[in-house]
Formats: C-alpha cells, sequence, structure tokens
C-alpha cells in the first residue's frame, strides 16, 4: 500500500529529491530511494510500506533496550522493510533489504496497531526491527493512534535522519534509543 510521503523538493532537473535523511536521493520516474519504500510515482514520491508491517512481537521493554523507561512492562514491537543505511552487521538484513514488501508483510493500520497493544496489555509500542526513519509518515501516523489509546511510544533509530525531518518526527515519541553502529563519521559515510 502506498501513501504520499512528505519531506521532497522538485529539482530544476526534474527529479524528486527525497529530504527525509541524509542521503537525499534523487529520483526519476519510477526509481526507489536507497532506502527501497520511498519512490516516485509520477509527480509525487510515496512510501510504499504505509500500513504494512513485516512482524510484530511482545518483549519486555529491556529488549529495546530501555532500563529506566515503564521497567518490567510489556511493549508491542513492530517494523516494516527496507533501511537508510547499508550495514555489512545487520542482524535484521532479511527485512532491512528485503524487496518483496507485500510477501513478507501484512496489513496494519495505525489505529490496528494501537488497539493491539491495548488488547494485549503492553503499556507501549516499539516501532523497531528496521529504521522508522524511513517510514516516517506511518511511524507518526501510528503514534498519534497509540497516544489516543494512552499507548505510550518508542522508537529505535540510527537517528540518520535530516535536519529538516528531525523536530517533528522525534516530537511524536515518549521515547527513543538511537543504536550507535560506529564511532567515527568516517564509518559512517561507508554505510
Amino acid at each position: 500500500m502506498s501513501s504520499p510521503a512528505r519531506w521532497w523538493t522538485r529539482l530544476d532537473d526534474g527529479r524528486l529529491q527525497c529530504n527525509l535523511c541524509p542521503r537525499h536521493c534523487r529520483l526519476n520516474e519510477g526509481q526507489r530511494a536507497f532506502c527501497f519504500v520511498r519512490q516516485r510515482q509520477g509527480e509525487a514520491m510515496v512510501l510504499t510500506t504505509y500500513g504494512r508491517s513485516t512482524g510484530f512481537c511482545i518483549d519486555p521493554i529491556e529488549k529495546k533496550p530501555l532500563s529506566h523507561f515503564y521497567p518490567g512492562t510489556p511493549v508491542l514491537s513492530f517494523g516494516t522493510a527496507g533501511c537508510n543505511l547499508g550495514c555489512r552487521f545487520c542482524q535484521n538484513w532479511n527485512i532491512s533489504k528485503a524487496r518483496e514488501i507485500e510477501k513478507l508483510s501484512d496489513s496494519a493500520s495505525p489505529e490496528q496497531i494501537a488497539r493491539a497493544a491495548v488488547l494485549n496489555g503492553c503499556t507501549s509500542v516499539a516501532f523497531t526491527y528496521n529504521d522508522p526513519v524511513i517510514w516516517a509518515e506511518y511511524a507518526i501516523d501510528t503514534a498519534r493512534a497509540c497516544h489516543q489509546q494512552d499507548i505510550k511510544t518508542v522508537a529505535v533509530t540510527a537517528g540518520y535522519i535530516s535536519d529538516e525531518a528531525r523536530p517533528e518526527f522525534f516530537s511524536h515519541f515518549d521515547a527513543v534509543n538511537v543504536d550507535l553502529k560506529a564511532f567515527t563519521q568516517t564509518f559512517y559515510e561507508k554505510l
């Protein structure tokens, strides 16, 4: 399922530039960004994984790992496909580099995810497995739906997001775990 994407601009040469992450992918018709989930369709950019999840699991919050955020409580974990990094050591490469999202995922609206958390007695929902930055529109809508049900939200992210998108994205989360991938700028540039 596709949904209109935000954080993009039209360039003078006719390409569309994604402004969600620092890669600033420049796309011609039909092309996908490095993350594979943001695509140019016609004169607009779309998020191709909106409303799709590659998996759900109920975990202890400490597995996120968060030790001082509602300790001892269950969290509903979910993610989609794709990633804006290319880590050779990725633990979830089968979904972060998935190219057949329709075969690997189930439909899950923001409201369904919030309801599932309530029905399963979860205090929070974790946006995890792959980086929620690349599916920011879906993550934000889901965080809003969770907050309407008094469910807390947790982003597990590498934090590879543009200055333009960062304030709005993170404002929708109650807790964030920034997953450090390297200790040097040079290493990050190679990802």
